[in-house]
């Protein structure tokens, strides 16, 4: 019996663990502030709530030196990058920020950055229906739009692109990274390469290390193939996107020149606050204009009014429909 490094197995099982009771947490939690203040207030604060449930969990393990139940699961233990003790505190604490709060606030800024670059009523009406008054984005709103006041607007149409980028670019970095450790097994998590915390266990003599760790790097090398087949993939779509956003914003301002003969007392759209334009009804029968529908769904795959889920292919675009 000796100490050996993890394998890939055993890290993925307890990562998988630890994301059950973490569900189970934040369930609970949305459930008793839902019940407490009402959906209206539940709807405001709900990421936050999860961020608090993901805290007090890693809060109460990992950061007080004790060991997660995913970790507790599989029996393995912390270390340090020397490998021969358990990781300082501090350590712990930037595993803990990064892990929960980073993500957290790296969303909030770029949803607040890609609706102010992005400007007019549509960008305010949006942010008025997705968060509360006291929220974190709401503070962070205020920021961003004294920074994007000081750019011009072809500044801002050159900026809106790149939050695209970045966008997409953190998804494919968690996608490399995961294929990394299939091939070599030390990381499952970014947080944990930050933090520079790894895991031991204990081997027995009849050990299957090799086999376990060739199966992975097979599958971190198809991960790879994936990976670049997928960036090829975005960069064709990213042009395409482009395209089409130019060819909608001429249409557009091409049937604004038809806008005297409608009624008015047309229906209004609850985004734009605007007559409604190119009336698009989501599955769950809410009319909206098509493109204040379509860039939310960029952002939120999910009804405005009545938050249903749903995927952005179901939007139904209603011709001859005022």
């Amino acid at each position: 019996m000796f100490l050996a490094p993890a394998n890939q197995s055993q890290l993925i099982r307890s990562s998988q663990k630890d994301e059950y009771y973490r569900a189970t947490l934040r369930n609970n939690a949305n459930d008793a502030f839902q019940a407490l203040v009402g959906s209206k207030r539940w709807l405001d604060w709900r990421k936050e709530i999860e961020l608090l449930s993901d805290l007090t969990y890693y809060g109460l393990t990992t950061f007080l030196g004790y060991q997660s139940l995913g970790e507790e699961y599989v029996n393995i233990v912390q270390v340090d990058p020397t490998k021969r003790q358990i990781p300082s505190q501090a350590r712990r604490g930037i595993f803990v920020l990064c892990h929960t709060f980073f993500p957290y606030l790296i969303n909030k800024l770029l949803v607040c950055l890609e609706n102010e670059l992005e400007g007019g009523q549509e960008s305010h009406s949006r942010q008025q229906v997705g968060s509360g008054p006291w929220s974190l984005e709401a503070w962070l709103r205020k920021w961003v739009q004294k920074i994007v006041a000081l750019l011009s607007e072809p500044q801002r149409r050159a900026c809106l692109p790149a939050v695209f980028v970045i966008q997409q670019s953190l998804t494919l970095l968690h996608r490399l990274h995961a294929a990394l450790f299939y091939i070599n097994g030390s990381f499952y998590h970014l947080s944990k390469r930050a933090a520079g915390i790894s895991y031991m266990r204990v081997v027995g003599l009849n050990s299957d290390d090799g086999t376990i760790g060739s199966s992975y790097r097979l599958l971190g090398v198809m991960s790879l193939l994936q990976l670049l087949i997928t960036v090829c993939l975005q960069l064709n779509n990213f042009r395409q996107r482009q395209r089409a956003r130019q060819e909608w914003k001429l249409y557009r301002n091409l049937s604004l020149q038809h806008r005297q003969t409608s009624s008015p007392r047309a229906a209004r759209c609850i985004l734009c606050l605007e007559e409604r334009r190119h009336s698009t009804s989501t599955p769950c029968g809410h009319l909206f204009c098509w493109e204040c529908i379509t860039e939310w769904c960029n952002t939120k795959a999910e009804c405005p009014l009545c938050r249903e889920k749903f995927q952005p292919h179901r939007l139904v675009y209603l011709r001859n429909y005022s």
